[in-house]
């Protein structure tokens, strides 16, 4: 689809720089047919913010075209077919709504071409403009319909200069830039082709010959890969490829005698001459300048000078050769002449040739004739000239002068190249001391290597000085200095400098650099900024850097380096607010470490900061702060404190009294939403409970929906009048007094919602059953909702019934008395209201009873024998549900004790008496 993005360039850019002549619209043009191809589901200036339209299926597209070109698809048919083939593809994508616009770009390009013919004027700006594009455009559909016309024009027209530059385009082919859509094959053709109209040019027009292939021949540059050309190889060794089909060759052969057309190019020296001006490639200068020497030495001798002087100061090796045999071969160029005759720059730009022999004679001319040559040009020269006789020349002056005469700033530069680096340094010792130098000198040398960052070191170290920090600096800052590895030796250098001569602000901007932020880190780790040095204000800001958080609280939280009263309670106590888990961990951590209670209250007193401890456990504040609170009074509990983890931890003593934790703070700790805060309310509970004397507060912590809470309340009651409470974790450390102890209170937790308090309630029961029980409060229980607890009721009933009753007959009418009494809501009231009123109905709870009742006595036959009458009395009930419970207890206990006899008839007997419509209890007895 390509690309989605905003275009640099659009065609309708291009046909504007056309209309108004714009000298770098070849240059545009080129620019516009390297970018890819917009989505063809939309124009071509589609707003890149707008969603594209959806491509309809049956739109020819780019693809589908190259799909029907392939020659998967053309194979196998005849050469009318695949041409017809191919138009109806091309005429398809001409007609979709959004072809690539890149394929319009042949009509610019035919513009072009009608404007540089001759019959449009033969326009200097098209002619440019179009030689321009041949040479650099990328070959692709659209520009390349294009090129073919305007090569089949040229032939035309024999228009040498376009013909050069698209029959060297065509034969360097695929080297250039390309889309990948004109084949090898078609590029193999016209390469041939294009020889070939060469071939009949020589054949037909002798004299043009030498004047095209010298076209051809100039766009040869140094960068061209020679190897698989053709026209090239043809044009100067045409002999040795006679039959060839391919050719190898990428230099003229020595006999020019090979070459295509060989007395054509006898007939005159000026395409010779025009091909030393025109041509880039080496090989290609050679072919001309051993042309010139073999057919036109006469004319050699007689070279205008202006012309030879353009010759030389091209920057070709080749070229530079033939400009010194011309002058060695003419007397009238006597090196002793060319100053006058305007070749003495000529001569010294030589210097710099990559030719050896043009190399010499420029050494030996500007030894004799150019004693003030430029220290630039000598500084130059020793950096970038390829002979090493010239760069011995340029050391040769430089040695010869005085270090004063060559300035500081020169020989700073000169450390920096190699051929001149020793004697530089040498100068620098012998005239100047290092403190003469400027910052900018001593960048330039510690960027100069290893020789010159080495000899400025001892240069000073031999001075017994050292370099100013802020020199240090800007070699740091340096955009020479690429990456880490480069500035650690002089961020190492930098760091055994004092923070004020580095400068603290230059510290603190390159934290925030990511150049030097990993060493500055290591600098402020070592402490290189402490005290007044250490700006609070300014780590503070740092901890709102995620990147940087970790580094600025580690420096805060060292109160050597950053004293408690600087970092501030204030702060602290925000940094607790935060969500984040690390702001608020350093905020609890350093605030329990390193402030004291009093330091919480605004006035420093003592008891102000623990009332505003105890006010940061409020529910308005948010959750961090509160479990803080809550661990920094544990911590600095009298007893608890030097138990805790963070105390360990952290050396903490504790600071506090008992005084500092009354019930009436901690006691809204139990009931808390926050576990925190419940388990520190506990922790201090187990402590304190003795002191506090509240001996109601067990029984309403034992009913608590909390756990925590709720453990600690049975804990509690369960070590009421032991010698010693258990070490748990859960029991008050003293355990309460026997005093404590209420019968209605744990008769109340007996019928809890909860099981665990339900049992141990019962477990009260049981222990303290002479100072809190009674059959008349067993009986309560029997009543209760609870199957256990009623369960237990009845079996302490009868485990206590040698206290209770003074033998089973008393039992008997206890029970008696509850099953047959009068409903709960007219029975006698209890003795206390903590117990509440029953609120199950009577038949409810006399079943449930009778249930009770016939478990206990299906497991102890002995209670089923004071039971049995009971149950047969009550099972004539007029309630339905009664005497039927009463009925299927005495079927149960018939068969757990088959030796006891009662009331019910016989199985079959009960059977046929049995109601018809028939019922629970009928099923049981006829077990």
């Amino acid at each position: 689809m390509g690309a989605t993005g905003e275009r640099a360039l659009l065609f309708e850019d291009l046909e504007r720089a056309f209309a108004v002549r714009d000298p770098r619209f070849a240059e545009r043009l080129c620019a516009y047919a390297q970018q890819p191809d917009p989505p063809e589901s939309a124009a071509e200036d589609h707003d890149p913010s707008e969603p594209l339209p959806r491509l309809d299926p049956e739109t020819f597209t780019l693809a589908r075209l190259r799909g029907a070109l392939a020659k998967w698809n053309l194979a196998y048919r005849s050469e009318d077919e695949r041409r017809a083939l191919r138009e109806e593809a091309w005429t398809k994508l001409e007609a979709a709504p959004h072809p690539p616009p890149r394929l319009r770009l042949h009509a610019l390009i035919a513009r072009l071409d009608e404007l540089a013919s001759e019959e449009g004027g033969g326009d200097p700006w098209a002619r440019e403009q179009l030689v321009h594009v041949i040479r650099h455009v990328r070959l692709g559909w659209g520009v390349w319909k294009g090129l073919k016309q305007v090569y089949k024009n040229a032939e035309a027209r024999f228009d040498a200069e376009l013909f050069g530059a698209l029959a060297w385009r065509f034969d360097v082919g695929t080297a250039t830039p390309t889309t990948g859509e004109i084949s090898g094959a078609t590029f193999a053709y016209l390469k041939r082709r294009a020889w070939r109209f060469l071939r009949q040019l020589g054949l037909a027009l002798p004299e043009l010959y030498p004047h095209f292939a010298v076209q051809v021949l100039r766009h040869y540059d140094a960068r061209t890969y020679l190897y698989g050309t053709w026209v090239l190889p043809q044009i100067w060794a045409h002999q040795d490829l006679i039959g060839a089909r391919s050719s190898w060759i990428t230099r003229p052969p020595q006999d020019l005698s090979r070459r295509a057309f060989d007395e054509a190019w006898k007939r005159s020296p000026d395409p010779l001459l025009r091909l030393l001006e025109d041509g880039q490639n080496d090989a290609v200068l050679d072919f001309a300048v051993r042309g010139l020497e073999q057919d036109f030495a006469e004319t050699l001798r007689s070279l205008d000078v202006s012309w030879l002087a353009r010759i030389g100061r091209r920057p070709l090796a080749r070229l530079h050769r033939f400009f010194v045999a011309r002058l060695e071969a003419s007397p009238e160029l006597h090196q002793s002449t060319l100053k006058e005759k305007g070749l003495h720059d000529v001569v010294l730009g030589l210097l710099k040739s990559a030719d050896a022999e043009a190399a010499r004679y420029a050494v030996a001319y500007a030894t004799a004739h150019a004693p003030d040559l430029d220290d630039a040009f000598l500084l130059d020269l020793a950096a970038n000239a390829p002979n090493e006789e010239a760069r011995k020349l340029a050391v040769a002056r430089f040695e010869a002068r005085a270090p004063q005469a060559i300035g500081l700033d020169r020989l700073v530069e000169m450390v920096r190249v190699s051929a001149l680096s020793a004697l530089a340094q040498k100068k620098l010792r012998d005239g100047f001391r290092p403190t003469e130098m400027r910052a900018e000198h001593y960048v330039a040398l510690r960027l100069a290597g290893g020789a010159g960052q080495a000899f400025v070191g001892k240069w000073f170290e031999e001075a017994k000085e050292q370099p100013p920090a802020a020199w240090l600096v800007k070699v740091a800052e340096s955009a020479d200095l690429r990456n880490m590895w480069q500035r650690r030796p002089i961020m190492a250098e930098l760091q055994k400098r004092s923070p004020r001569e580095i400068g603290i602000g230059w510290i603190q901007e390159a934290l925030l650099d990511a150049r030097f932020s990993s060493f500055v880190q290591q600098w402020l780790r070592g402490g290189m900024l402490k005290g007044e040095d250490l700006d609070v204000d300014w780590l503070k800001g740092l901890v709102m850097r995620p990147a940087l958080r970790p580094l600025a609280l580690e420096l805060l939280g060292r109160p050597a380096w950053v004293a408690p009263r600087e970092v501030g309670l204030g702060w602290l106590l925000a940094m607790s607010r935060q969500a984040d888990p690390q702001l608020a961990e350093f905020a609890h951590r350093y605030l329990l470490q390193h402030f004291a209670p009093a330091d919480f209250a605004a006035d420093g007193g003592l008891e102000a900061g623990v009332a505003r401890l105890w006010a940061l456990t409020e529910p308005s504040e948010p959750e961090a702060v509160r479990t803080f609170a809550a661990t920094y009074l544990l911590v600095h509990h009298p007893e608890l404190g030097p138990q805790t983890a963070e105390a360990r931890q952290l050396g903490i003593e504790p600071r506090l009294g008992t005084e500092a934790y009354p019930l009436a703070k901690v006691r809204p700790l139990f009931d808390d939403a926050l576990p925190a805060l419940r388990r520190a309310a506990v922790a201090i509970g187990r402590r304190e409970l003795g002191r506090w004397g509240d001996a109601g507060l067990p029984y309403a912590l034992a009913s608590s929906r909390f756990a925590e809470t709720r453990r600690f309340g049975l804990g509690a009651l369960l070590a009421i009048g032991q010698d010693t409470a258990p070490d748990d974790g859960v029991a008050p450390v003293t355990p309460p007094p026997i005093e404590w102890l209420d019968a209605a209170r744990v008769f109340a937790l007996a019928e809890s919602k909860q099981k665990a308090t339900r049992e141990a309630a019962m477990t009260l029961l049981r222990e303290h059953y002479e100072r809190i029980g009674g059959a008349t409060r067993l009986g309560w229980l029997m009543e209760s909702p609870e199957r256990d607890v009623r369960l237990f009721a009845v079996r302490l009933l009868w485990d206590r019934r040698g206290d209770e009753f003074e033998d089973a007959e008393a039992l008997r009418q206890f029970l008696r008395t509850v099953l047959f009494g009068l409903p709960p809501g007219r029975m006698e009231r209890r003795g206390d209201d903590a117990l509440g009123e029953r609120p199950l109905p009577a038949s409810v709870a006399k079943r449930r009873l009778v249930e009770v009742v016939r478990d206990m006595a299906v497991d102890d036959a002995g209670f089923a024998r004071v039971a049995l009458p009971v149950l047969e009395a009550f099972m004539h009930s007029e309630a339905k549900g009664e005497w039927q419970a009463c009925v299927a207890a005495l079927a149960r206990i018939r068969r757990a004790h088959a030796e006891i006899d009662t009331a019910l008839p016989p199985a079959e007997a009960w059977a046929s008496a049995a109601p018809a419509e028939g019922n629970g209890a009928s099923k049981e007895a006829r077990a």
